[in-house]
């Protein structure tokens, strides 16, 4: 079935072998062209781009630069990405050539020969340290493969060579490599989740049955090797039991982190504790006065200054419930969707921890109820199931209609602390910015919906 075309783009590939100095291409008439994808929006762009380059020639690429360049005399983008070969001596597939870059870009279109020019005078400030970003660099992929043989060979493993690349950007990676006994992660952070690092080898650290296993540390990249985490994606699962466990090893693992709020923050866990997010309220929602008054569209409404107060009240009495409650600063997960649970017979593995912070713990749960209201699962009484599983390792430290507040209470919070986590919403000026606006103002009409129904869920609580 051809893909819908308002859901695609499409890039031309730059592929390159030999320290990229040569360019694969196909003769179009006259001229010579470079390959031409279409791939999904939306969607993680390096791994659809050399998913295409293995599937229409059997290459194993890696991407290094993906740029969107104006076509000269129309001004549409023109996106394109410069991919490098795994192998230097790759041979050309059928019906293509290689040819050296300064050759290729003289019989090319003009427009391809303008793409082809610009794509390497970006690569040229990697390749010479003047923009930072070590996986823009060419050879990268052959430097990883061998620094990661140095990490596995004292455990009896050795790479197989097949690989997939899930994400690239001149500072961020992610690979899964093949090994002769299971598969392995690299993974790499920069800015603004450069702290991902450190956060990784604590929490590796402080609760090793609940992450993967740490292989070795790349300092340089700020990266690293783990072990595969055994069993199933969340996302990939259909059985509410497996929602139940997920919640119910949450809750074990927010457990076990109680007493270890300092060395959490000081380990660059975000710091989301009730005091500090109360003093958010106001600031945040002076931002969004300011995003609502310069709001375009007619529907839906934005919140009158009214109502930006009710919603600073209806916040306050929440925290100030949740806080009377007194459950104990635990870990927390701001990105607590289901492909971030690993679950397999013996344990659930949580992955992804760039979102770590200490805060009330059914804000972490708030999450993954709200993920099971958007996924396609869909169970007779799934919500009251996975509560009660998350309620009941609680239950032997506070009583179940204390937790049960709670859960009522957060709704309203648990959107505050995702929409103020990062510093994006005091900087961000709405007018150049309309889409990214649009998100924060949408937040904020949801918090003002939450804030009504926790205020409705509480008085339920105390009938």
């Amino acid at each position: 079935m051809p893909l819908d075309p308002a859901a695609t783009e499409t890039y031309r590939l730059i592929v390159t072998r030999h320290n990229t100095t040569e360019i694969l291409l196909s003769p179009k008439g006259s001229d010579w062209a470079l390959p031409k994808v279409e791939i999904r929006k939306f969607r993680r762009i390096a791994e659809q781009l050399t998913a295409e380059a293995r599937k229409g020639w059997e290459v194993e690429t890696c991407c290094l630069v993906a740029l969107n360049s104006q076509i000269p005399g129309n001004g549409e983008g023109m996106r394109c990405a410069l991919l490098e070969c795994a192998k230097n001596n790759q041979k050309a597939p059928a019906g293509t050539y290689w040819m050296p870059v300064d050759v290729a870009s003289q019989c090319s279109n003009a427009e391809e020969a303008a793409l082809i020019r610009k794509a390497f005078a970006e690569l040229n400030l990697y390749a010479k340290g003047e923009k930072p970003g070590p996986f823009a660099k060419p050879g990268w992929l052959r430097q990883l493969f061998q620094w990661t043989y140095e990490q596995i060979a004292p455990l009896g493993l050795r790479l197989t060579g097949e690989f997939r690349q899930y994400n690239a950007s001149p500072t961020f990676s992610l690979i899964r490599l093949e090994t002769t006994d299971g598969a392995i992660w690299f993974k790499a952070a920069g800015e603004p989740n450069a702290h991902e690092l450190p956060v990784t080898l604590l929490l590796a650290r402080l609760f090793p049955n609940h992450l993967p296993r740490i292989l070795g540390v790349h300092t340089a990249w700020n990266g690293w090797l783990s072990a595969e985490a055994e069993g199933t994606p969340l996302d990939e699962l259909t059985e509410c039991s497996a929602w139940e466990r997920a919640a119910e090893v949450l809750a074990e693992l927010q457990i076990e982190s109680i007493g270890k709020r300092k060395e959490l923050v000081d380990g660059k866990c975000k710091d989301m504790r009730l005091p500090k997010v109360e003093k958010l309220i106001d600031p945040f929602l002076a931002r969004m006065s300011e995003f609502m008054r310069v709001q375009k569209k007619d529907s839906p409404p934005p919140l009158t200054g009214s109502e930006l107060a009710s919603l600073g009240e209806g916040l306050r009495d929440s925290l100030s419930l949740l806080q009377i409650l007194r459950l104990p600063d635990a870990l927390g997960h701001l990105d607590c969707n289901p492909g971030n649970f690993v679950i397999s017979l013996e344990k659930c593995v949580f992955l992804d921890w760039a979102e770590a912070c200490v805060t009330n713990p059914v804000v972490s749960f708030e999450y993954l109820r709200r993920h099971l209201e958007r996924s396609s699962f869909k169970q007779t009484a799934a919500d009251a199931r996975i509560t009660a599983a998350y309620v009941r390792p609680w239950s032997s430290l506070f009583s179940p209609y204390d937790l049960q507040r709670a859960i009522a209470a957060v709704l309203p919070v648990a959107v505050l602390i995702h929409a103020a986590a990062s510093d994006t919403w005091r900087t961000l000026d709405p007018v150049s910015n309309p889409t990214l606006a649009g998100y924060y103002r949408a937040l904020t009409r949801r918090m003002y919906r939450d804030a009504v129904v926790a205020a409705e869920r509480s008085e339920r609580c105390l009938s």
